[in-house]
């Protein structure tokens, strides 16, 4: 090890703590240490999941990372590279993947490439991220969940409430929702190591609006490259859902387990008043959206219900 290193790692905050605690983060710091060292001899995501929050993504994540050829990034089920931690620079996103050697071994174990997956559920709603990623990755395939969003921002609400992320009531957040929001983007514009508090967890009903974040998808990826998937139907059933994903991106078939992660919450349901407010606000943008993929969706406030699923286009 050289001295430059030793010295960094002497300085670090790690040195700081005591026991058990100190040999735990200083070995998470080597061990970035060595993979910042070696991000050119690493592979690159094979699919990135971009969205969206509260719609199954956690449980369809873990059901592909059961594959034994499936590889995550090292920092857990998503890099979050092209939103908030975009600042860290292109090594330290090649560097949470696996090394080239690494996937040789996973291949001539299992007779199959490597596959390596992020799922960022952020990203289709950040403002940025679809851009640097298509820039980035122009190749790279793309899925897309899509909840009924009355009840994905009612999940999300209760959500950030067990969390910690919310205070006010339902009625109360919505109404600040455009304060909160306000100015934001321009914030993370103008300093990337930005990262907004209340437009990841505060953006109830914008973050369903989901047309005009496909619209700016596929202004970046060829419909071809990109499925988009209803919760709904994964929810119903979720296997045959899966057998639509693995056949798309080329992978052996695998089932949702009794123990995959639906992060979900039990919670009190929203008075009937504020289901109809919301179903109401996204009547037109649900038929903005169906009417740019082509299918319709079994939502709160569709009048055709129609669950099929598929790539879009």
């Amino acid at each position: 090890m050289s001295t430059r290193v030793i010295t960094r790692f002497s300085q670090h905050p790690v040195m700081d703590k005591n026991g058990f605690k100190q040999v735990k983060e200083a070995g998470k710091w080597c061990r970035e240490r060595a993979a910042l060292a070696t991000w050119e001899q690493r592979v690159l995501p094979d699919v990135v999941l971009v969205g969206v929050q509260r719609s199954g993504t956690t449980a369809l994540f873990e059901a592909l990372y059961r594959l034994p050829v499936v590889e995550r990034p090292r920092r857990g089920k998503g890099s979050h590279y092209f939103s908030y931690n975009y600042h860290l620079g292109w090594e330290w996103f090649q560097s949470q993947f696996p090394t080239r050697r690494w996937a040789d071994r996973v291949e001539a174990k299992h007779g199959q490439p490597i596959f390596c997956f992020d799922a960022c559920p952020y990203y289709l709603f950040h403002p940025f991220a679809i851009e640097r990623m298509a820039q980035a990755l122009p190749d790279v395939k793309v899925m897309v969940m899509l909840r009924d969003p009355v009840r994905r921002a009612e999940s999300h609400f209760h959500h950030s409430v067990s969390h910690g992320h919310e205070e006010l009531s339902f009625d109360e957040a919505l109404a600040k929702e455009t304060e909160r929001l306000q100015g934001e983007d321009e914030r993370m514009q103008s300093d990337w190591s930005y990262w907004s508090h209340s437009h990841e967890h505060h953006s109830y009903i914008s973050k369903g609006m989901y047309a005009e974040q496909l619209e700016r998808l596929f202004r970046h990826y060829p419909r071809d490259q990109v499925l988009v998937l209803p919760s709904e139907a994964f929810y119903a059933n979720s296997n045959e859902v899966l057998g639509t994903v693995t056949q798309w991106l080329d992978l052996p078939p695998v089932t949702l387990a009794s123990d995959d992660d639906r992060n979900g919450n039990r919670y009190k349901k929203m008075n009937q008043a504020m289901r109809d407010r919301l179903i109401e606000i996204y009547r037109e943008p649900n038929e903005r959206l169906f009417e740019l993929l082509g299918e319709r969706y079994d939502w709160l406030g569709a009048t055709v219900a129609d669950t099929s699923i598929g790539t879009a286009g």
